[in-house]
């Protein structure tokens, strides 16, 4: 059975090696920006949950769903950094198992947001038209807003009543939101926004799992190597066109954030890469086998 940790391991010399290194130096920062990003959606979420309330369990993770979204990629980084780079820690079986479940939990995470974006999509799709002002500014004890472009505004008792009598607000969001004609559009075409990009990631995340699976395997050809190969390109080029959606729409946090994990993401398909050209010159034919 042949072993990979002397071969595969980072502090070997070579070409190889100095590219390597090389990537280490450019990740960690990006990571760390990253985890300030990360710090920002928790404060966000934070206010959402505070604005919307919750009953069940289901709110609270929908509230937090950026957060919980941007946790679980940072713990399938840490998988795939492991996986990639550190091959001959991945191969010892009592720590690959535990890193195994932990990317399907993550996944398991990444689909739960999927699911909620998907839920926030539906909803705005078909907005409640608004007939009884009275009834919905008149509500006591109850805070209402206004949706414009992902800000929601405060909206006082009388204002509201004299908005909806002008008909310049015409939507019903939830029991406490509205929402004018423009700016429902805007919530559409951001909820639709919101829905590409996380399909994207996450066919992309799919992608880098499965395709470090087949490198370990020595498997270079076929269909399904093809489609993995090409799958990250394809929700590269989404990301890039939500990224430059948000950025037309002033939100340059989240502009900024999906092109920093586009960074990220890059340095584990380099990592990929480079674990290929390990493979190929060291062993040759000769496949992977992890230590059991």
């Amino acid at each position: 059975m042949v072993e990979s940790s002397s071969p595969t391991h980072p502090s070997s010399g070579g070409p190889l090696n100095w590219q390597s290194r090389y990537q280490q130096y450019i990740k960690w920062p990006i990571y760390s920006l990253l985890f300030l990003n990360f710090l920002l959606y928790v404060l966000e979420d934070s206010r959402t949950l505070s604005r919307q309330g919750y009953e069940s369990i289901w709110d609270i993770t929908s509230a937090y769903a950026n957060s919980l979204d941007v946790a679980a990629w940072f713990g399938l980084l840490l998988v795939f950094e492991i996986e990639t780079y550190w091959q001959h820690i991945y191969a010892i079986r009592r720590v690959r198992w535990p890193l195994n479940l932990m990317r399907l939990a993550c996944f398991g995470v990444l689909a739960h947001t999927l699911v909620v974006y998907t839920g926030e999509f539906l909803n705005v799709l078909e907005p409640t038209k608004l007939a009884l002002a009275e009834a919905f500014c008149g509500q006591d004890n109850v805070t209402l807003y206004e949706l414009h472009n992902q800000v929601y505004t405060t909206l006082a008792p009388q204002a509201c009543t004299d908005r909806l009598a002008t008909g310049e607000l015409t939507f019903l969001l939830n029991a406490t939101t509205v929402m004018s004609d423009q700016g429902w559009r805007i919530a559409l075409n951001q909820a639709l926004v919101s829905l590409i990009e996380c399909a994207s990631w996450l066919a992309a995340g799919a992608a880098f799992a499965t395709s470090a699976f087949l490198k370990r395997r020595q498997t270079y050809t076929g269909r399904l190597a093809a489609l993995v190969r090409h799958t990250p390109h394809v929700s590269y080029c989404l990301i890039v066109g939500c990224a430059l959606s948000w950025g037309w729409y002033g939100k340059y946090l989240y502009t900024y954030d999906s092109l920093l994990w586009l960074g990220g993401f890059a340095m584990i398909e380099a990592n990929l890469s480079t674990w290929r050209q390990r493979i190929q010159q060291l062993w040759g034919g000769h496949g992977f086998q992890p230590k059991s």
